[in-house]
């Protein structure tokens, strides 16, 4: 049995037998059918890794350590906050329609300041040292800045690291605020694991103890029988864990300078429940010329009144999901009346009375858990629809049978898309010199 699988089923045992629970207290999160996601946790966990005895990954359920890594460099060399320079979807969730996390996790990275040595990011100062002082107590970062977590869609869970080197040895604590065992406990210690290992290799020292710090460890209460079925299971040994010792750049790692020797994790038998899952949770409602624009000038391409009186029909008295822009556009820039309007932008300082604003995709789904989906409606824009169409279980398009001269917006081309079907059309309508019909489309890789 590995060290990690056995301070996982220790952990999960004590939280289970002797952890407390938060049922009768409100919570954020919530499952995908609007029930709070309660939890069971132990405060004040503390786990210690030996790197040079081996390295800390679970075999009694697969950790998928490439995407780890994957964001651990988006995060460390990167210092992005943007899910376009990530290679996986796990950050999907928490972006704005641009990709931006706002001020979070790389972004604090790639702060510039001023030392007495000269300009240097937390990263750059931690390698500094490593390499000129190693003796130093003071060689630690901190993700957790104050006056940026309002610009945060996610704030830091995995917060800090502080280093310390013991001779030719480097080692390190990393402390958590929060921490989901079943989903993210070895998740964070493979990639901190790996951040040690790199550390120690480009700054000529040998990699030590990564101690983990965990101020609350939680198991939800849907993963409560994956959890027993887990405690229940035989670990195998641990991999044996590689990493190209040619490298001795901090910044030319990639994912493929590491490997793993005999990883044989347990095959995974049943699927995590999810918190705000995905699937059938809102409907597209549009506008769209021959060529799919929608827009142009941050305004409408056409003037449809018998449209205007079935888009009210249809998103009367449920809500509405727009964009800043799309607001702004609207007679006055006031909220749809009689509709519950969520606004998603990442600009920290907007307000609009009458509309309810969110920074990311994830904070619109928490605000609408529990709305039934033929109630919730994404009506624009472009950068709006496009964040959410894999989220659309169906979409409500006015095709107007006609080219828009100008247009500098559009929505997807559903024709074009996967899994996309027509499941009706109108009779045309001809009015204002227009003809159009209206076309039902159906997500079937979301709803039958």
């Amino acid at each position: 049995m590995s060290r990690a699988d056995a301070l996982f089923l220790q952990n999960c045992r004590d939280i289970l037998d002797h952890g407390v629970w938060d049922t009768d207290l409100p919570v954020r999160p919530h499952w995908e059918d609007g029930t709070p996601a309660h939890t069971v946790k132990k405060f004040g966990i503390v786990n210690r890794y030996d790197l040079q005895e081996e390295f800390p990954i679970l075999t009694l359920r697969r950790t998928y350590w490439k995407t780890a890594v994957d964001e651990l460099l988006w995060i460390w060399q990167k210092k992005s906050n943007n899910i376009h320079d990530l290679n996986g979807h796990i950050w999907d969730e928490w972006a704005d329609p641009d990709g931006s996390i706002g001020k979070a996790y790389g972004y604090q990275l790639s702060i510039k300041h001023q030392y007495p040595e000269g300009e240097m990011d937390q990263v750059d100062r931690v390698l500094y040292d490593l390499k000129h002082n190693p003796a130093s107590r003071r060689i630690l970062t901190s993700l957790y800045n104050h006056q940026d977590l309002h610009e945060m869609n996610l704030y830091p869970c995995a917060w800090s690291m502080t280093f310390n080197v013991s001779g030719n040895v480097l080692n390190a604590i990393l402390n958590q605020r929060s921490q989901d065992m079943l989903a993210a406990n070895n998740w964070n210690v493979v990639q901190y694991a790996v951040l040690v290992h790199m550390l120690a290799q480009v700054s000529g020292l040998v990699p030590g103890e990564l101690v983990h710090v965990i101020a609350d460890a939680h198991i939800y209460d849907r993963h409560v029988p994956i959890i027993e079925k887990m405690l229940a299971q035989t670990p195998s040994p641990a991999p044996v864990f590689r990493m190209d010792p040619s490298v001795t750049d901090f910044y030319a790692f990639t994912r493929d300078s590491f490997s793993l020797e005999d990883y044989i994790p347990a095959p995974s038998r049943t699927r995590s429940p999810s918190l705000f899952e995905e699937a059938c949770a809102v409907n597209a409602i549009v506008v769209v010329d021959q060529n799919w624009a929608i827009g142009r000038d941050n305004d409408l391409l056409f003037s449809l009144p018998t449209d205007m009186k079935r888009f009210r029909s249809l998103t009367l008295g449920g809500t509405v999901i727009l964009g800043r822009r799309t607001l702004d556009s609207f007679p006055g820039g006031r909220p749809l009346p009689k509709r519950r309007n969520i606004v998603i932008t990442h600009c920290p300082d907007f307000s609009r009375e009458g509309a309810e604003t969110v920074s990311s995709l994830a904070a619109m789904r928490e605000a609408t858990a529990g709305t039934p989906p033929d109630q919730l409606w994404v009506i624009g824009g472009g950068s709006i629809y496009a964040a959410l169409l894999s989220q659309c279980a169906r979409a409500y398009v006015t095709r107007v049978d006609a080219a828009a001269e100008g247009a500098d917006s559009f929505f997807p081309n559903l024709d074009k898309l996967p899994g996309w079907t027509v499941r009706a059309v109108s009779e045309p309508v001809t009015e204002n010199g227009l003809t159009y019909r209206f076309y039902d489309y159906v997500n079937t890789k979301l709803c039958d």
